[in-house]
Order: C-alpha cells, then structure tokens, then sequence
C-alpha cells in the first residue's frame, strides 16, 4: 500500500513538473516572437529567451539548443547577421545594458557572457567553448569591447570588474584569464581576500597574440602586435611588437648594442 501511494505521489510531482516545463516552452516562444527576427533565422529548439528587454536577430542568424538570452529591464541585446550562439551558451545583458554582436560572430558552447555595462563585440569575432567573461567582483562592471576578427580560446576567464578592451585580429589562447580587480592584502580584514577592491582597465592592442595559460593582471596594456608566451604571467605593459615571457613577463628580445 504504501509502495502504491509513494507512486501516485511521484506521478503527481512528474505531472507538476511536466506542467512547469511546458509553461516555461511557451514562454520562452512568447519571448521570441515578440523579438524583432531578420529573414532566414535558424532556431534549434528548445531556446531560453528570459525577462522584459529587447532582442535583435539579424538575417541568418542561428540560436542553437538551450542556448539562452537574458534580457533585463531595458536593456537590449543584438545579435548580427549570420551570427550563431551554440548549445548552452548563456548571454545575460544586466538593466539598462546593450549588448551588440556584429556580422558573423560565433559564442560557442557553455559559454558565459554576462555584463550590466555594454558588449560590443566586432565583426568575424568570437568566443570559444566554456568561456567565462563576467564581473568576477559583486558591484563592479566593465564593459567588454573586442574588434573585429578576432578570438577569445577555450576555457578563458574574463574579469569585467573594470573595461575590457581587445582590439581587431587579436589572439588569447586558451584557459587564459584576464583580471581587472584585485584586494589590498595589507588591510586588517581576517582574510587577504577581503581587503578593499581596486581596479584596472586591461587592454590589448590590434594584432597581439597571447599564449596558452597566460595570466594578465589588473591596469596592463597588450601593445599592437606583441605576443606573449605560453604561461607568462603579466604584471605590466608590455610595448608594441615586443615578445614577451616568464613570471613576471619580461622581454624575450635581445636588446641591440649601440656601437655609437
């Protein structure tokens, strides 16, 4: 007897569960048909498309399975033509907040790409698999700007406690990360983590190319074509067309003597 009612009781909440699930499919369809869609978009069921803002698909553009868009209040949220956003890749644009990807850019799998400042993303640009590219400290945001034709590689965090600016034809490796913030570890708090928060915008210039596992800190400038090593760590600028590697990233090219 009591095998049966634990039965009906599990076939309830399946039902009840069910009934959720199907609410949340039209809603999100609801969602999508209040879009503003171009010609020729391609949609893999099912897709989340959550909140009160605006969404944009450009002709040609493809929402792959459960990929998912958040819309807060007032915010808006781009996608251009013939851009694809793959399975599970989440995009969040916070209140009041645009997010803008141009021609043919690509968020590639369980991706994150979540911001309340602004997302300009160029054309031919993208983010690959598993990238996190997000404040990483509650109450602070920057925005993220990349240029067009470039690359941000698998498994890369991103910290936009402070902008974020990746010029045109820029390559980051993968599992890369990007701080914008750190704590003043000289402070009393019982934690060195906790100490108060300070900033630092990092930029990285046309046509650089940062390696794998590369560590860049907060306030540092990725001059036009530098590259940086597999597994540098680095703490400041680093000049245009220099190649630079180590903990801490120092210059890999040797200095020409001055024979006066």
């Amino acid at each position: 007897m009591k095998t049966f009612i634990n039965l009906i009781r599990i076939k309830l909440l399946y039902f009840k569960y069910l009934g959720n699930r199907l609410g949340r499919f039209f809603y999100w369809n609801l969602r999508l048909a209040q879009s503003t869609l171009g010609s020729g978009i391609r949609i893999h069921f099912p897709v989340i498309i959550e909140g009160n803002g605006k969404l944009t698909l450009g002709s040609g553009t493809e929402l792959m399975k459960r990929s998912k868009i958040g819309l807060s209040p007032g915010s808006r949220v781009i996608i251009g033509n013939g851009s694809r956003i793959h399975p599970e890749a989440n995009i969040h644009a916070g209140k009041d907040t645009m997010i803008s990807l141009g021609e043919k850019c690509a968020v590639l799998t369980h991706s994150v790409l979540r911001n309340g400042k602004g997302v300009e993303i160029g054309n031919g640009s993208s983010v690959s698999s598993y990238c996190n590219i997000f404040p990483r400290e509650p109450g602070y945001d920057g925005k993220f700007i990349m240029g067009q034709g470039s690359n941000v590689g698998d498994n890369t965090i991103i910290d936009t406690s402070d902008d974020v600016i990746i010029g045109d034809q820029v390559a980051l490796g993968p599992f890369d990360i990007v701080y914008t913030h750190d704590h003043n570890y000289h402070s009393d708090t019982f934690a060195a983590w906790k100490g108060g928060v300070h900033t630092g915008k990092v930029i990285i210039e046309d046509g650089a190319w940062v390696g794998a596992r590369v560590v860049l800190l907060p306030g540092v400038t990725i001059g036009r074509r530098a590259i940086v090593a597999a597994g540098s760590v680095v703490t400041k600028d680093v000049m245009a067309g220099d190649i630079v590697g180590g903990i801490p990233a120092k210059s890999l090219i040797k200095k020409k003597e001055n024979n006066g």
